[in-house]
């Protein structure tokens, strides 16, 4: 099959296999999270603050591209999760402390609190 008439996804698993790599398949993982949170609720995942949330930004951000600490989190769990199943060499660096994440059960948005960080600034990098 050509690479050429693939989607991303598809040609980045017929790569792994190709090359006889590892995979950690978040194409695949994400969509079952997201969706899992619904259209609505995934957006708080992402970089999405109305108008005056921090210091300087007079604007409302919308941004479906870069995820805020919770989407990164969520996303974080499923790779360790992927590490864990498919018993990639790396699990031996997972916490014994690990407990399994559930993709189709993301966490609850209220209850997640990480502290921002004190050099936080809402310009966005090059190239966005």
């Amino acid at each position: 099959m050509s690479i050429l008439w693939m989607t991303f996804p598809d040609a980045m698993r017929e790569i792994a296999k190709e090359e006889n790599v590892y995979l950690i398949d978040l194409n695949a993982l994400s969509k079952t999270l997201f969706e899992a949170m619904g259209p609505e609720a995934a957006k708080k995942a992402f970089v999405y603050y109305p108008a005056n949330s921090y210091p300087n930004q007079a604007t409302a951000l919308a941004d479906d591209t870069h995820f805020n600490t919770y989407g990164a989190y969520e996303l974080a769990k499923c790779v360790v999760k992927s590490i864990v199943d498919e018993n990639l060499s790396l699990k031996k660096y997972i916490s014994k402390n690990y407990k399994n994440f559930n993709p189709n059960k993301p966490d609850d948005i209220e209850k997640f609190h990480w502290p921002e960080s004190i050099f936080m600034e809402t310009l966005k990098p090059d190239g966005n």
